[in-house]
């Protein structure tokens, strides 16, 4: 049974302790020692450690003995551990405990990003939003407005808080890289202003000055590469599918293999990825400064961020350019705009001969595809196309909701209209939420399709997940961004994946997948054509049978799903990278060797 917290002396006590947010006096002068400890537990990626530190009755028991300011701070700090250490429920109580004594907008803000987590996107705004009528001025408190607002659909209104937040803030590079990423859900976006946008951050926020220019690595053409990969998302993350066929597959002979983590929420893919890499490195606790200082020791030749501008990056430190040479792959769909990265991978589908104007980064083709998919052991089998049973087609589209935009319901209405008594199943995080919910529901009765055709399901464990694909009959992919681990996921279970293809990178991942697979047929070239194509496919039942039965073979033979020789192309394309750079630092030599004339 929980202890109810004793309350401090005064709401004006509390107000006053929590506004003045004095931790680092707090934490020299007040906090005991089981609070370091289960915070350092938890740098340190010791979460088990950290959950027995922070054992119930322990806590209750001293937040019962405590009182006053030291009380506060306490459960502000306890409520916080509790959080980073996955226990979210016992933080969301102990933080709403504390907003009974006096409603702050850190404790506001802490309960969003709780929901946010937990799928409760609409109660996230609410106490974002009570939280800025609280403190106005805190622009943490905007931007993470803006990023919930992105996933309720509400693009333009969530873009236009990040632009006001620049304007105010320019060198918050929190709020720049925010607005460069939210920019991406926009259903219409010229190419050159998204480069413009990027290119302008780098040059204000991340100048070239910063970067280190005499490393001490030696320019060896045939020597074992040291690649470091640094990221947020090594964890249970979507780029894993992506990435951790690469880090089981690199030559060690040829490579050693560096992971320099940001990450937030320590699991058990943080753990197995850890043990996959020849030396790993939690950076999370390290500024960017240091973060650099520690790639640099190692003397990494060619260091590769997957994450660009989205949460969590680390690609701050790369502007120190701790490596020679620093690449950008994977993770984020565009160019960061920072001269200190000095290539992009990426393929010839997803990015044409002509798209190089677009990227501050040169641009490297991998053979085929820039992706290799491993669907790991979680490949549940495949059930009958459910057309045959329900004598009706059901589309689905598993995407983010963010991704979600007026254009393509308009398009999913067309589909649906002109396929009888067809319907369409939605999954997204925050699909069990009913008040987002209610919001599709009404956009899709604006574009003109009732409510009873569309089914909403909230985020899913694996493999429930995937299972989810043996409701579907025919997938509907996301405009102008693209989905990619849904896409392989959709695929992976028999389910053909209709895409409209654009100019962006992110317009074309469906087209490279499709390729790939031989099905290229099914990326359109118009929204025209992805209407036509959809309600093509619906009406040949016998053609949805015969790819549900040997899609899964298909990809597990494809250059999608090869591992060993997407690895070599990737170390092919690392070498050609390290010759161009060793090349240059020989040809320097040879000019400064050369004898001077008078």
């Amino acid at each position: 049974m929980r202890r109810k917290s004793k309350k401090a002396n005064s709401k004006k006590e509390t107000k006053d302790a929590l506004e003045g947010m004095k931790f680092d006096q707090w934490a020299a002068e007040c906090m005991p020692q089981w609070m370091k400890d289960a915070k350092a537990a938890i740098e340190n990626n010791q979460i088990d450690n950290a959950n027995t530190i922070l054992d119930e009755k322990f806590v209750n028991d001293y937040l019962w003995n405590t009182s006053g300011t030291n009380k506060i701070f306490s459960m502000y700090h306890i409520a916080g551990l509790l959080k980073n250490a996955n226990q979210l429920f016992r933080a969301e109580q102990m933080y709403e405990d504390l907003l009974k004594i006096n409603n702050h907008s850190a404790v506001f803000n802490e309960l969003a990003d709780i929901f946010r987590k937990t799928g409760r996107i609409g109660k996230a705004v609410i106490y974002l939003k009570r939280a800025i009528d609280v403190n106005p001025n805190q622009p943490l408190l905007s931007g993470n407005l803006a990023t919930n607002l992105i996933n309720l659909g509400q693009v333009e209104t969530a873009i236009e808080i990040d632009r006001k937040l620049v304007e105010k803030r320019p060198d918050d590079n929190f709020a720049f890289s925010n607005m460069l990423l939210h920019m991406h859900y926009l259903p219409k976006l010229e190419r050159s202003v998204m480069y413009d946008a990027a290119v302008k951050w780098a040059k204000r926020n991340m100048p070239q000055r910063l970067a280190k220019t005499n490393h001490i690595n030696v320019p060896d053409p045939d020597k074992k590469l040291k690649i470091g990969y640094i990221s947020p998302d090594f964890r249970n993350h979507s780029v894993n599918y992506f990435f951790e066929p690469l880090l089981e597959a690199h030559n060690r002979e040829k490579v050693e293999v560096y992971g320099y983590g940001n990450v937030c929420n320590y699991d058990e893919t943080t753990e197995r990825l850890k043990n996959k890499f020849d030396q790993y490195r939690n950076v999370r606790p390290l500024d960017d400064k240091q973060t650099a200082e520690i790639i640099e020791n190692d003397e990494i030749d060619i260091l590769v961020d997957l994450a660009g501008h989205s949460g969590d990056s680390k690609i701050y430190a790369m502007a120190y350019k701790p490596a020679p040479i620093q690449v950008t792959w994977c993770g984020y769909p565009d160019t960061t705009g920072m001269s200190q990265i000095d290539y992009r991978i990426t393929d010839a589908i997803t990015d044409p001969p002509g798209s190089e104007k677009y990227y501050s980064e040169k641009l490297m083709y991998i053979p085929d595809t820039f992706l290799c998919y491993g669907p790991g052991s979680l490949q549940p089998p495949i059930a009958p196309s459910p057309v045959l049973a329900n004598r009706y087609i059901t589309f689905g589209c598993f995407n983010n909701s963010s991704k979600i935009n007026t254009f393509i319901i308009g398009l999913w209405a067309k589909i649906l209209n002109q396929v009888p008594n067809s319907n369409l199943l939605l999954k997204f995080k925050s699909g069990q939420d009913d008040e987002i919910r209610e919001i599709f529901l009404k956009k899709f009765e604006d574009a003109g399709v009732t409510r009873d055709r569309i089914a909403i399901s909230g985020w899913l464990q694996s493999p429930a997940d995937l299972t989810l694909y043996n409701r579907v009959d025919i997938a509907l992919d996301t405009y102008p961004y693209n989905g990619t681990t849904t896409t392989c996921q959709s695929l992976l279970m028999g389910v053909p994946v209709v895409s409209l293809i654009g100019e962006h990178h992110m317009s074309r991942v469906g087209l490279s997948i499709l390729t790939n697979l031989g099905f290229e047929f099914f990326a359109a070239p118009t929204p025209e054509q992805y209407v036509a194509r959809a309600v093509a496919l619906a009406l040949k039942p016998d053609s949805l049978a015969k790819i549900r039965n040997t899609m899964r073979d298909r990809m597990r033979t494809s250059s999608l799903c090869n591992q060993i020789i997407f690895a070599k192309r990737m170390e092919d394309a690392y070498r050609n990278m390290w010759h161009t750079w060793c090349q240059k630092q020989n040809d320097n030599k040879l000019v400064e060797s050369s004898p001077q004339r008078l």
